[in-house]
């Protein structure tokens, strides 16, 4: 809640706020993960009959594993100035 109010009655107040967008190690990890989309390992269909028991837990550690050799393949310093473009140029950012 935001409240803001002049101590005396009778003046007159100006507000001003500025919002300041926080840059967190969570942001830049949902980043990582959004730029994998780009990878066909993780545009596979996954069937219906694979999301139970067993066959749930195989697909997750495929999928780690592809997470993991997306990882080691980023160039650091790319994705950081990617970083960077990203964190100044951004409207709006909600999580």
């Amino acid at each position: 809640m935001h409240n803001p109010h002049a101590l005396d009655a009778q003046a007159r107040s100006i507000h001003l706020t500025f919002a300041i967008r926080e840059r967190t190690p969570l942001r830049g990890a949902e980043k990582l993960v959004d730029r994998a989309i780009e990878k066909d390992a993780f545009r596979r269909v996954i069937l219906p009959g694979d999301i139970t028991g067993q066959r749930l837990s195989a697909q997750v550690r495929d999928v780690r594993q592809a997470l993991i050799e997306h990882l080691a393949g980023l160039n650091v310093n790319d994705f950081a100035q990617f970083l960077y473009r990203t964190a100044v140029s951004e409207k709006e950012y909600t999580t």
